[in-house]
């Protein structure tokens, strides 16, 4: 048999079993469809470049209208999103200056004098573990949205994110997955998730290269015969598509692999487990924007903000790990000269009851607390939290969610109105 002779059922290639062969297909596909080959700065080095180069993709811009994004326009801009997951509080991650605060919350407050202080605001600060973001509050940089969430909430984990991440519409791609799929082919680490999927990224005919730790990340050496039975690439069959998705797999891991120094192929599958912190996705996100992989939007996520219980020990944890991650990414890409071209931004779900419960922690809630960290931003705290005012036990949503996706759409130069039918200026948070 030569390497052309597609395997039979009688004669099964060495190399590759059943088992393996469907979770390979599967994460094959699930890290590759993203497709795009070249824009601005995507000459490629090495031998990974060699095959980045290419055309490597299935995935083909269908519009017929103008693209909803000028290409020139992101050439030189960054988006790093950070993903809270699990419902982060905002009253403890922005304590309020207001004695309900603490009525509401007997042995969860955080005490007045560990508050840190913002200059210039009198009615809040920030909760003792992110005491490292305020060089960028005084330099302007820092900019704070409290209350933000939906009008109407809702507080399941799983229709919260989906209305985040699919901007209201539960049936539609990714806010950013819309502005991918007309983009044409992009490199394979053009869009990437760190620590978890990102629905935001998915679009109808895009998906992002996703890396549940770096570690992992890697592709099993197989015999040669197994990629020539798939058929070719771009003849448009299910076995063609695969063929096309496992070879951009094989890219994305080989340039990932060149980039953060970690194994591109192994003789075993890698472990798939979640669990990488904030700090370790940001140090990666720098990595890549820094690199020559064409990386221009990144999505860092960690788990465990669903504090029901033990809330206090565990965010000052969590919030530690995002505030020693902010502070390392920003040092980072300082050094890469970088600091005009990145914009970071976190969010959460929603944020959490105003009460403590019996169990030393809080329930889900409403409105919730954003972040957008960088020079381009306008610094200053955007929304109230009014006590007094709750909504069924909450905290009353005030800014709308729109409002943070039109200013990351506008950052990258994309149409906001067509990406996701209104514009929301209510934050004016870049300038």
């Amino acid at each position: 048999m030569n390497a052309d002779t597609p395997p039979t059922r009688s004669a099964p290639m060495p190399g590759l079993g059943r088992r393996q062969f469907v979770r390979l297909g599967a994460g094959a596909v699930g890290v590759a469809v993203v497709g795009l080959a070249a824009c601005d700065d995507t000459e490629r080095r090495g031998s990974a470049g060699s095959v980045l180069g290419q055309s490597l993709t299935t995935t083909t811009s269908t519009t017929t209208t103008a693209p909803i994004i000028v290409p020139s326009a992101l050439a030189g801009r960054r988006l790093v999103i950070v993903q809270m997951n699990g419902g982060n509080d905002m009253l403890n991650t922005l304590p309020p200056a207001d004695g309900r605060y603490r009525d509401l919350r007997p042995t969860l407050a955080i005490p007045e004098a560990e508050v840190v202080a913002l200059q210039g605001v009198d009615d809040a600060g920030l909760h003792p573990s992110l005491a490292g973001l305020t060089p960028f509050w005084d330099a302007g940089e820092l900019a704070i949205m409290r209350g933000i969430g939906f009008e109407q909430p809702n507080r399941s984990h799983f229709v919260s994110m989906d209305r985040w991440w699919r901007a209201d519409d539960l049936a539609a791609p990714g806010w950013m997955g819309r502005v991918f799929d007309e983009m044409g082919e992009l490199p394979p680490l053009y869009a990437v998730a760190l620590g978890a999927g990102a629905p935001v990224l998915a679009g109808a005919s895009s998906q992002p290269t996703v890396v549940t730790r770096p570690d992992s990340f890697r592709w099993v050496d197989i015999d040669p015969r197994w990629l020539a039975a798939f058929g070719t690439s771009g003849d448009g069959s299910l076995a063609g598509q695969l063929r096309t998705a496992y070879t951009r797999a094989v890219a994305a891991v080989d340039e990932f692999a060149a980039i953060t120094g970690t194994t591109a192929s192994s003789n075993e599958l890698p472990t798939r487990e979640g669990g990488a912190t904030i700090a370790e996705g940001l140090g990666v996100a720098a990595q890549l924007l820094a690199a020559d992989a064409g990386t221009r939007v990144v999505v860092v996520s960690a788990s465990g903000f669903d504090t029901h219980a033990n809330q206090l020990n565990d965010q000052a944890r969590l919030l530690t790990d995002l505030n020693d991650g902010i502070v390392a990414f920003f040092e980072s890409i300082e050094a890469a000269g970088l600091s005009d071209d990145v914009l970071l931004v976190t969010t959460s779900e929603f944020g959490r009851r105003a009460a403590e419960n019996g169990s030393g922690g809080c329930d889900h809630g409403a409105g919730g607390l954003s972040f957008a960290i960088g020079r381009g931003v306008r610094g200053g705290v955007r929304g109230d939290v009014d006590l007094a005012n709750l909504l069924d036990g909450d905290v009353r949503p005030n800014l709308d969610p729109f409002g943070l996706f039109t200013a990351c759409l506008d950052w990258i130069g994309a149409d906001v109105e067509r990406v996701l039918g209104r514009r929301v200026d209510q934050l004016d948070l870049l300038r």
